[in-house]
Formats: structure tokens, C-alpha cells, sequence
């Protein structure tokens, strides 16, 4: 056998799959371990926290209705401008007993903002939510784009930093029945926060079994903000 032979069977080629799988791997052991920001809840109860972004829009009240008829408390991660257009839907997720937090002004990804421009995304949310919602800030970046320098510059300006360790991926795929499978109870974690968008009827439709069946192995449903609470 050629010692060229050797070295290629002893060095397989790293696929980019495995080159992003490790990467992603790594971000969340990082980020699991910087205080303020939030991930995955404790694994010491069998509760998860179903989370909502891009909203408010026409279709907010059918997902009010869907959880109100579940009994299913959640998050929504609220865009500021659909704020101003939509008061009476932020005043309408306070309501009926959901937790509500900032998203970007205009969903532009806070990594492409300097810290001034930043800070202004987040100030004029914090102004179009603090009517009906008072309490502790809390914001999840748009399209969960944080690096370094963004996660410090919110941490000094007070906020808790909100992401999630279940993505349904129903930005990507139509299918009702898709979206449910990737949130089967078989996937799911003690301590989960799972991410949903609003505004599309698919996620919508998906939810009804999503709940019932984690529901049926014994998953309890809490708002984000209440997944940590002690």
C-alpha cells in the first residue's frame, strides 16, 4: 500500500455540513454561557415556551384565538413599526395574558448597526410597547443575528437578549405537517423555547397538533418570561 494511500483513508475529508453542525454547536455552548442571555430554559421541569415573531398583522387575532382556545400562554417578539400601525393588537396580546418584547423597529439585523443606530432600533420599540408593557426589557434580534459587540452593547443598555433552542423552521417550509414534525415531543427538551413566526397561516395550522401533542407527554406551556422566573 502507498503511504499516500494511508494518509487519505486517515484523513477523511470534512464534509460542510459537519464544518457548520460543529460551528453552530460551539455558538450555543458560547451562548449558554453569557448571563442576560437566554436560550433555553432549566431542565428541571417539564416545561417548554412557545415564542412568535414579526407581529402584529391581519392574522394576530387567529393566533390569539388558536392559544386562547389551547390554553396556551406564549411570546411575541413585536416588530416596532407593525406596533404603531397595530396599537390595538400589542394592547390585545396583554390582554389575554401573553408576554410581549421588543424585535427590531424594521427587522433590519442588528449586527449591520453601529451601537448608536442600534440603541435607536430598540428605544423606538420600547416607546410603542411601554403603554401596556411596562416591565423588564427584553428583545430578541432579528433573525437571531448577534455577535460580540451587539451582545454588549444591549447587556449595558439593560436588556435581556431572548433566542431560542428550537427552531420550526416555518420560514422555510409550507407544510403544516412539516413544521409539526420538527417539533415532536421525541425532539423537544425539558426547558425548550421554540420559534414561530407570525403571519403565516401554515404555522397557524400546525399549532393544534404541535400542542396537543406535546401536551400528551406531559409538557406544560409557560411564557419565555416566566420560563425563568424563580
Amino acid at each position: 500500500m502507498q503511504r499516500s494511500d494511508v494518509r487519505e483513508r486517515a484523513a477523511p475529508v470534512l464534509q460542510r455540513s459537519d464544518v457548520v453542525s460543529a460551528r453552530a454547536l460551539v455558538k450555543k455552548v458560547v451562548f449558554d454561557r453569557v448571563p442576560g442571555l437566554l436560550r433555553r430554559g432549566p431542565s428541571n421541569a417539564r416545561r417548554v415556551a412557545l415564542t412568535f415573531d414579526d407581529g402584529p398583522d391581519d392574522l394576530t387575532p387567529r393566533y390569539l384565538d388558536t392559544l386562547d382556545k389551547l390554553h396556551v400562554p406564549a411570546s411575541f417578539f413585536l416588530i416596532g413599526n407593525a406596533c404603531q400601525r397595530r396599537p390595538e393588537l400589542v394592547r390585545e396580546y396583554v390582554r389575554r395574558g401573553h408576554h410581549i418584547a421588543a424585535h427590531g423597529y424594521d427587522h433590519t439585523r442588528f449586527t449591520k448597526l453601529d451601537r448608536r443606530a442600534l440603541l435607536d432600533q430598540c428605544d423606538r420599540t420600547d416607546r410603542e410597547l411601554s403603554s401596556v408593557w411596562p416591565g423588564r426589557a427584553w428583545v430578541r434580534p432579528p433573525y437571531g443575528a448577534v455577535d460580540a459587540s451587539t451582545i454588549v452593547s444591549l447587556r449595558l443598555a439593560g436588556y435581556t437578549v431572548a433566542l431560542w433552542s428550537l427552531d420550526s423552521h416555518d420560514y422555510e417550509d409550507r407544510d403544516p405537517a412539516v413544521v409539526a414534525s420538527r417539533c415532536a415531543p421525541m425532539r423537544v427538551h425539558n426547558g425548550d423555547v421554540l420559534l414561530f413566526h407570525e403571519g403565516q397561516p401554515w404555522t397557524l395550522d400546525a399549532l393544534p397538533s404541535i400542542i396537543e401533542r406535546l401536551r400528551g407527554s406531559g409538557f406544560d406551556f409557560v411564557t419565555m418570561r416566566d420560563l425563568y422566573a424563580r
